[in-house]
Formats: C-alpha cells, sequence, structure tokens
C-alpha cells in the first residue's frame, strides 16, 4: 500500500517514529525508530541498529504498529514485518547506514508492508481508517 502524500511526508521528515511489536505471548514492546526510508513501491525499511526486544518479537510475531506524529497531525500505520539479514534491501539499508558512520551496526533491516492506515490526531476523525 502506497502512503498518502501527507502521511509520506510526516514519515520522511519526522526525525523519530514508535514501533510497536508484540511477542507471541503478548507481551508488547515499543521503541523509537529514526533510521528509517522507503522504498520506491511503498515498503518502509528500518534498519536495526540496536534492537533486541524488537527483534525478537518480529521473529515470533511479525505484526506490526508504527505511529508517526507531527504537531496536530498523527497517523498509525499496521502491518506486516519481515526482517532481513541479506538481499538487495538489507545491502541498500547497511550501505546507507554506514554512510551515516561506523558506529552503526546494521545488523538487519526491517521491511514493513502497510496495510492499513489511521487517522491518530484528536478530534472528530481519531481513529478513522485513511483511504
Amino acid at each position: 500500500m502506497l502512503l498518502s502524500e501527507p502521511i509520506k511526508d510526516i514519515f520522511i521528515t519526522e526525525k523519530y517514529h514508535q514501533l510497536g511489536t508484540c511477542s507471541k505471548d503478548g507481551i508488547p514492546n515499543v521503541c523509537y525508530v529514526g533510521a528509517k526510508f522507503l522504498t520506491d513501491d511503498g515498503k518502509i525499511v528500518i534498519v536495526d541498529n540496536y534492537m533486541l526486544k524488537t527483534k525478537d518479537n518480529l521473529l515470533e510475531n511479525p505484526n506490526v504498529s508504527l505511529m508517526m506524529r507531527r504537531g496536530g497531525e498523527a497517523y498509525q500505520l499496521k502491518g506486516h514485518c519481515t526482517y532481513v539479514t541479506e538481499g538487495d534491501i538489507y545491502e541498500e539499508a547497511r550501505k546507507w547506514m554506514k554512510s551515516k558512520g561506523e558506529k552503526y551496526p546494521a545488523k538487519g533491516a526491517l521491511i514493513i508492508e502497510v496495510e492499513t492506515m489511521y487517522n491518530s490526531a484528536a478530534g472528530e476523525h481519531a481513529g478513522e481508517k485513511c483511504s
């Protein structure tokens, strides 16, 4: 699913977003993500530099939620995630991360295919599905 222009703009311009995962036993985890980019076909790629619980959760349960906000705008994206340590997208992510500095290990890449988007801003449209 391609992101709408307002959502895409927030994804690109805001430095950090919150990624929610859940273990197979139902234990939730939320972390900040900042090493991120979009592929041409609309997939979200997040580089794993220091993930522990998040990675474990993704390997058990691929369902994710990404919360993004800017000022009074807020969106929640839900989808499925694949964790990769090889392949074209991983190599692109690793090369991009290494260009930022050698201190980033780029251990893996999360590839998120967005399935649904929701308005999470306060007000009359809160919780509504975005088209």
